[in-house]
């Protein structure tokens, strides 16, 4: 292994205290040498995910137990600095790591590190990890997909949305209805599959009942009695029409709670929270939670159907699982993701709060200048 300085300087955006998006502060710390199985890489661009926004606010349990200063980030791509075992100095990687992305340069475990693909941008390699493993987890092995299955995915435009699109057009057979939040992201989605004709992409409604009825008209207009499997990253009031258009033996995966997600609030205990406006935005949050749906454990038994939960972060440390993940994602050769948003290095609050909004399409990005 190349002999490294035992120290380099690195930029991070770090969270003092987890509250609030304005608490994130840029500063300038010392990196260690890489420890075995480790290599430095110089990130090139860091991939941003809902986990990030509910982990500054301090809603995130996984990143409620790190203390000290805190930084975000689950996905970057870069260039290796350092030989290692596996990867060498110059070679362009994409990798996860548990928290810590938000910075210009990272140690990062080799089992976590994937070649980036020739053709691919280090953009398009800060896009891929986080979304498609999720994606491929909740479809394959929480969704047990099979050809001729009918799938519901919410926010089909989003990240995961898109990547597991990309994933189902690999499939023969697959129905897929695809709903969004805005309808300037249903010719998006149109575009971006132009050859499934059969695939649906319809904007969400807003009402309980009328999202039961889009549900249905869609699974008339298919032939279907239900949905085999419901991809949720929304959950909220769209959760129990989607259960209900399940077929028995149909699973409801739920890998996200955008309804939940609150922006310009800060939840820091500080004098600030005691703002009137941030007051009405906390109650609105509290409200939300105290209303999320609810299910009777024993309902599903006599509808013999699942509900799942799922969250990437608690399957990290499972070395072989992820590894036959990334195999399998690997030979499935999907097609680059889509990035729909850049930020530099610098704007990285700013990429957060537009984050929040629901506003995106596909993937948003920070871009790491090679001088950071």
């Amino acid at each position: 292994m190349t002999a490294v300085a035992s120290t380099s300087q690195r930029k991070v955006w770090a969270v003092p205290e987890k509250g609030a998006l304005s608490n994130l502060t840029l500063k300038s710390e010392q990196v260690s040498a890489p420890g075995p199985h480790h290599v430095r890489v110089q990130v090139r661009a860091i991939g941003l995910n809902f986990a990030d926004v509910f982990s500054v606010l301090g809603l995130y349990e996984a990143a409620n137990e790190l203390k000290g200063d805190f930084i975000p980030g689950l996905e970057f791509s870069g260039i290796v600095e350092t030989d290692g075992d596996v990867f060498k100095k110059g070679q362009r990687v994409l990798g996860t790591t548990r928290f810590g992305a938000y910075a210009t340069h990272i140690n990062a475990d080799e089992n976590y590190l994937r070649p980036l693909p020739e053709e691919w941008s280090f953009e398009e390699g800060a896009a891929f990890l986080v979304q498609t493993l999720t994606a491929w987890y909740a479809l394959s092995t929480l969704g047990n997909l099979k050809e001729g299955m009918t799938v519901l995915v919410q926010s089909a435009a989003g990240g995961v949305g898109l990547q597991t699109l990309r994933i189902l057009e690999k499939k023969k057979g697959i129905n897929v209805l695809g709903l969004v939040g805005r309808p300037e992201k249903v010719p998006f989605l149109e575009e971006m599959f132009p050859t499934k004709k059969d695939w649906k992409f319809v904007t969400r409604s807003d009402s309980g009942s009328a999202f039961a009825t889009q549900l249905q008209d869609y699974l008339t207009s298919v032939n279907a009695k239900g949905f085999d499997i419901i991809l949720d990253a929304v959950s909220g009031p769209y959760f129990h029409p989607s259960y209900d258009a399940l077929i028995p033996t149909g699973r409801h995966v739920i890998f996200g709670a955008a309804s939940l997600t609150p922006t310009d609030i800060d939840l820091t205990a500080r004098l600030a929270f005691l703002n009137p406006l941030n007051i009405l935005r906390a109650l609105k949050l509290a409200y939300k939670f105290l209303t999320r749906p609810k299910l009777d454990p024993m309902k599903l038994v006599g509808d013999n159907k699942a509900v799942m939960g799922f969250n990437l972060i608690w399957v990290y440390d499972k070395l072989d699982m992820m590894a036959e993940m990334y195999a399998t994602l690997d030979a499935m050769d999907l097609r680059a993701p889509h990035v729909g948003h850049k930020f530099e290095f610098g704007e990285l609050p700013a990429a957060m709060e537009l984050f929040q909004t629901g506003k995106t399409v596909g993937k948003v990005v920070i871009q790491v200048p090679q001088s950071e």
